[in-house]
């Protein structure tokens, strides 16, 4: 598992270098659809530009009673003439259950890229310090069939014994 969880990541990483251009209006959207982590089955989230190089995110997922993620974005070379988007990310997690809940810090760093006029691509690496703490490696396909409508497609590699994500969704860009 371990090996595929790398392949896509070094995959994902290694095509940011033939890619063209990322869009600002890329990271204002609201996404929702189909979530495979644990018990759920589905997810919605939102994005949105607050300030030069910030973006606001939010994500709440039907996993055990529910989870919810909010934080920000902090893009380190946003601009027209990059050819991929790297960024810094970090936030507050709740996980809540029936019996127990957990509320903790996020980090990471990721990048995220155009592979062509409609395909974006997005990874990242980061650590959850709740559920006991652990790391993961995601990579996520955004496909734009119009401007502002779009399908996504996401896998998410977790360790210390926290199960793998899977998200298929539309998203919509304003």
């Amino acid at each position: 598992m371990k090996k595929l969880i790398l392949s896509t990541a070094l995959l994902a990483s290694g095509s940011l270098m033939f890619s063209a251009v990322s869009q600002a209006d890329d990271l204002n959207y609201i996404s929702g659809g189909f979530s495979d982590f644990y018990d759920s089955d589905f997810y919605v989230e939102g994005s949105t530009a607050i300030a030069p190089n910030w973006v606001g995110e939010v994500q709440l997922t039907d996993m055990g009673d529910y989870s919810l993620r909010a934080g920000a974005k902090y893009f380190l070379d946003m601009g027209a003439d990059q050819q991929f988007n790297t960024f810094l990310k970090g936030g507050v997690s709740h996980y809540d259950f029936v019996n127990s809940s957990d509320t903790s810090p996020y980090a990471g760093i990721g990048a995220m890229t155009k592979l062509s006029q409609q395909t974006t691509a997005i990874v990242d690496a980061g650590y959850d310090w709740g559920l006991d703490g652990f790391a993961s490696v995601g990579a996520r396909l955004r496909y734009a069939f119009t401007e502002r409508f779009s399908a996504d497609a996401g896998f998410r590699g977790n360790f210390n014994s926290i199960d793998n994500e899977v998200h298929l969704g539309v998203t919509y860009h304003f």
